[in-house]
């Protein structure tokens, strides 16, 4: 069962090494092949200056660290809002994901927690941010 939270809580974070290897098999995953993503050379060509990563490779990493924070709770209701791309992920990256809790609501005789996450880069530029809504236990 997830911990109780509380406004204020920062949750526990998520991290991961991007590399191209693993931009490659998302594209396997996704197929989804632009050369933007999976061609170092043709990247090399654009404004991006190299190959960066799929956006949903960045969505993904958000649900698993909702699933991380809430369990089975995320999948009984949760989801992802105002989700922005600020910043390509590029490969050699070190990504953390990380979140705080900003509200506590009750919508449909539920309660549910309001969520800011991020995805940092290690410099600490921000690559997406957004919100999270999940279902949730209060803290008492």
């Amino acid at each position: 069962m997830p911990a109780h939270v509380k406004v204020g809580d920062t949750l526990p974070i998520l991290e991961k090494v991007i590399s191209q290897d693993r931009i490659n098999r998302w594209a396997e995953l996704s197929g989804d092949f632009n050369l933007l993503h999976v061609d170092p050379a043709y990247a090399a060509k654009t404004p991006f200056k190299g190959t960066i990563a799929h956006g949903p490779m960045s969505l993904a990493f958000l649900n698993e660290f909702m699933m991380k924070c809430f369990e089975t709770d995320w999948l009984n209701g949760g989801i992802l809002a105002d989700v922005r791309f600020v910043s390509p992920v590029r490969p050699g990256d070190r990504i953390t994901v990380k979140g705080v809790v900003t509200a506590i609501s009750n919508r449909h005789d539920r309660q549910y927690a309001e969520c800011e996450l991020s995805v940092e880069k290690q410099d600490g530029t921000k690559a997406v941010i957004g919100r999270a809504i999940s279902p949730v236990r209060i803290a008492g």
